[in-house]
């Protein structure tokens, strides 16, 4: 007698005579539910008739969707506070639990780097109050008050005028969508120093003023790990970071119309998916050991025609860890006998799988210069640096008025990089966040 059948049949039996029956219900048969029409096996997506309540439904999905399927599901938006928590705190437009994207998703309004929302948050509102709280009730006005909270994550909204230290915490910094830490009077902006561990998302940090006053400065003798990621550092009289040690990561953020972009003296640079436009005292400066990564970035309109740095100088010693690919330069400016796109002591090293096109001023149309060697690259005008692979084609990028170094189907760039090149880890993605695959595309834009 099988056991999908709604009634359990017992049955006795007298030698060949007639059977005795009785029928007793089975409280756990759904039809239709699995193999064997058990309720209390997977899965677990309705009750017989579709459900009706939450109360009819059990993990691994305990809501039911009354308004819809009446299918038991992880979750429907009125239920998300509860159904959804932890590393998955949003309730999806599928019904599924999923990682928040945006602060507004969190009851919190903190949605942290690893999806999950926050709950050791200090808040920071120019509209708040002076107090030393800094809860979302009641927002503070100062980061130094934020940061004296202890906790772990500090939250940004509005404008901030405030010169902000950091020596030795470990803290991250969120910011709501237009945020800003700016200064009206003369100083740089946000100083790292000690062993410090900061790490910085979606603000903007603009203003600084002053000789030798950067947005970000890394001072001497700092052992700090510093990560920005769409950050945005626009507009400071003395550069948009200084790094004098420790080690600094810069991801899919945007340095411009400073004074200078990047100086890493000393320490560990690495740069990717970025934007270093209009910065007059060129894009990236590495130098006194310094270790650098510079991979999927676009360089656009940095240095004079006057100055020792154009898109990106190193002078450095060799290092297995150092790497300058797949980088776009258009329109950046240096001195006679210094790269306009490139300057580069580093050693042996090899730069690879970079687009070097329209770097020059009236006198000096060198793309490259330096000890470093070049393979698979576009370098145009100026003498090709010797290498393998390396070519002086036209890539034909999108807009050189507006610094757009996306490049056209057809270009000479594409599919023409290294096919021994690493696409793991930085080099994994474009500048657009697009998978770079093989064979990949030279520069910063890899096209599907």
């Amino acid at each position: 007698m099988s056991t999908i059948t709604r009634l359990f049949l017992t049955c006795t039996t007298a030698l060949l005579a007639v059977a005795a029956c009785t029928y007793e219900p089975n409280p756990n048969y759904c039809p239709g539910r699995n193999a064997d029409n058990d309720c209390t096996q997977p899965p677990y997506d309705a009750p017989p008739g579709g459900c009706t309540s939450n109360t009819e439904c059990s993990a691994p999905t305990p809501v039911c969707d009354v308004a819809g399927t009446k299918t038991c599901v992880q979750c429907v938006a009125p239920d998300q506070v509860d159904a959804c928590t932890g590393a998955n705190p949003v309730c999806g437009d599928d019904h599924a639990c999923r990682r928040c994207a945006a602060h507004m998703e969190c009851a919190s309004e903190a949605c942290l780097p690893d999806g999950s929302c926050g709950t050791e948050v200090a808040y920071v509102d120019p509209d708040g109050t002076d107090n030393a709280m800094c809860t979302q009730a009641m927002p503070c006005t100062r980061v130094s008050k934020a940061l004296a909270t202890g906790r772990r994550f500090v939250k940004l909204k509005g404008t901030t005028d405030e010169a902000v230290s950091v020596n030795g915490e470990e803290v991250t910094f969120l910011a709501d969508p237009g945020a800003k830490l700016t200064r009206s009077n003369n100083g740089l902006l946000l100083e790292i120093r000690g062993a410090s561990n900061v790490r910085i998302f979606d603000l903007e940090i603009s203003g600084a003023s002053g000789a030798g006053n950067p947005g970000i400065s890394m001072p001497a003798g700092n052992t700090a790990t510093v990560s920005l990621t769409r950050v945005k550092l626009l507009n400071n009289a003395g550069g948009g970071i200084s790094a004098s040690g420790g080690a600094l990561t810069i991801a899919q953020s945007t340095i411009s119309n400073n004074a200078g972009g990047i100086s890493a003296t000393g320490g560990a640079l690495t740069v990717s998916q970025s934007t270093i436009a209009n910065n007059a005292g060129g894009g990236i400066s590495a130098s006194n050991g310094a270790t650098f990564a510079i991979v999927g970035n676009v360089f656009f309109n940095n240095g004079t025609q006057l100055g020792t740095v154009g898109g990106v100088s190193i002078s450095t010693t060799q290092n297995a860890a150092n790497r300058l690919e797949f980088n776009s330069f258009n329109k950046n400016q240096a001195q006679d006998t210094v790269g306009c796109a490139v300057s580069c002591l580093a050693g042996t090293f090899t730069a690879r799988n970079n687009i070097m096109s329209g770097n020059a001023t009236a006198t000096n149309m060198l793309q490259v210069s330096g000890s470093c060697q070049h393979a698979y690259s576009i370098a145009r005008p100026g003498p090709l640096p010797p290498g393998t692979g390396n070519s002086a084609e036209d890539p034909l990028f999108a807009n050189t008025t507006t610094g757009d170094l996306h490049i056209p189907a057809g270009s000479p760039a594409m599919r023409a990089a290294d096919p021994g090149s690493d696409l793991a880890g930085i080099a994994a993605r474009d500048i657009d966040g697009d998978a770079r695959t093989s064979p990949a595309d030279i520069g910063a834009d890899h096209r599907p």
